[in-house]
């Protein structure tokens, strides 16, 4: 099967998270499966921003450490097959084709009981029988979206839960209130066991995790900043200590500091649970971790950088960046997935640029907002703002321009994924 018969497979049954009322289909499934993931041991990553690069990061630090590493992440921005992967490799379609076929008559049957998998379901069914037939050691399981009822959480064996940065996304589904939101979230804690949380989160939410924590007698870690030195952050490099030893971070935005000090926690915790993780493999595994479309530098001159950010949240790491290039000649490319808030988004970061170009992105299985809508939108916030029909003729309009300083491709991973997919085919 190719790339696309595979996606086109596994979207082709019901695909939307409406039809997620509990993790009782999903349970089905897996016991047809002879539950694999029972034979797994997760770190499970739960949150709105900051999943993906905490995810990564750990996986890293454990890969370094000698362990073989499962690390399941969405959505992609490379390839489909980024989504399942073992020590960084990609799972492949050869492998994909297989549990298809293993899941075919399953999912058929039941099809016909009228309680088909949706493609979420199949692909986190997918990962789970990779991960056991080739034995594991430690799985790093990023939620697709929310916690409580995310097809991911019908896991038993969660070493650590970590929730990352919790702010408004989803809001349709997870909650219109920061408490409701973190409470689906807090969601993926198990009993008696150890949860880390992001060093920043506002007051309502640490306290929502805090009685989740002791609800369930949860040992919650959080990063202190007290003890935390960020000695140079800036668009190209994170540098920082924390407990007086120092760390190198090419991820780019402070906020992935924050980011890597829960990791940095989480391996000190595998370590006291018996682990054997060196200091080198910690400084290692953070140092070498690279992940595309966060704040992703692709080009000097200009200056190029790819950002999936897409919510409130990732508006305001974002405005953090971009106060190093104010008052400079700036401008961004934006598209934006259907449902989300893009008002506050480019009303948040709009001050930072000359001009803002609309596209609407190219994905058969995600419809994007329609550029007129923005336009609207930006005349009556007095924006400038210009359509085009493509991510390509935005493109090649602003490398034309001359004395450009920061060009930001924004608003959605899937527009970050046409951008590259772009790149390759160039």
């Amino acid at each position: 099967m190719t790339n696309e018969e595979i996606i086109t497979y596994i979207y082709k049954k019901r695909n939307s998270i409406k039809d997620v009322k509990d993790t009782s289909r999903m349970e089905k499934l897996m016991k047809k499966l002879e539950c694999p993931q029972d034979s797994l041991k997760f770190i499970h990553i739960a949150g709105t921003n900051g999943k993906g690069s905490t995810t990564t990061m750990l996986a890293n630090v454990l890969k370094s450490s000698g362990y073989k590493v499962g690390k399941y992440i969405s959505p992609y921005i490379i390839s489909f097959n980024e989504r399942i992967q073992i020590n960084n490799e990609f799972i492949s379609n050869a492998d994909l084709e297989k549990y298809i076929k293993k899941l075919d008559p399953i999912i058929n049957e039941m099809e016909k009981d009228g309680d088909a998998p949706i493609g979420f379901e199949i692909i986190t069914a997918i990962a789970f029988l990779y991960f056991k037939e080739n034995n594991c050691d430690i799985v790093c399981l990023e939620v697709g979206m929310g916690g409580r009822l995310d097809p991911t959480n019908i896991i038993t064996n969660t070493i650590i839960s970590i929730i990352t940065l919790i702010d408004y996304d989803h809001c349709n589904f997870l909650g219109n209130t920061l408490k409701e939101i973190a409470s689906e979230k807090c969601g993926i804690i198990k009993k008696n066991k150890i949860t880390i949380t992001y060093p920043k989160q506002t007051k309502e939410v640490l306290e929502t995790i805090r009685q989740y924590c002791l609800k369930n007698n949860n040992k919650l870690y959080v990063p202190s900043l007290k003890l935390l030195d960020i000695v140079k952050s800036n668009h190209s490099i994170n540098y920082f200590s924390y407990k007086g030893t120092y760390y190198k971070l090419n991820l780019i935005g402070e906020y992935q500091i924050y980011n890597a000090l829960m990791v940095i926690l989480a391996s000190n915790v595998l370590i006291n649970l018996g682990y054997k993780i060196p200091f080198s493999a910690i400084n290692t595994g953070i140092f070498e971790t690279n992940f595309p479309a966060r704040l992703e530098k692709l080009n000097d001159s200009p200056a190029v950088f790819l950002d999936g950010s897409h919510n409130i949240a990732g508006a305001k790491a974002l405005k953090e960046f971009l106060h190093e290039y104010k008052g400079k000649k700036n401008y961004a490319i934006m598209s934006f997935t259907q449902g989300k808030d893009y008002e506050s988004f480019i009303n948040e970061i709009s001050s930072y640029f000359q001009e803002i170009l609309f596209v609407e992105y190219n994905n058969t299985y995600k419809d994007s907002v329609d550029n007129k809508k923005l336009i609207s939108m930006s005349k009556k916030l007095n924006i400038n703002a210009t359509s085009f029909s493509s991510l390509k003729d935005a493109y090649d309009y602003l490398i034309k321009k001359e004395n450009t300083d920061l060009i930001l491709i924004t608003g959605s991973l899937y527009l970050a994924s046409e951008y590259r997919n772009m790149l390759t085919e160039e």
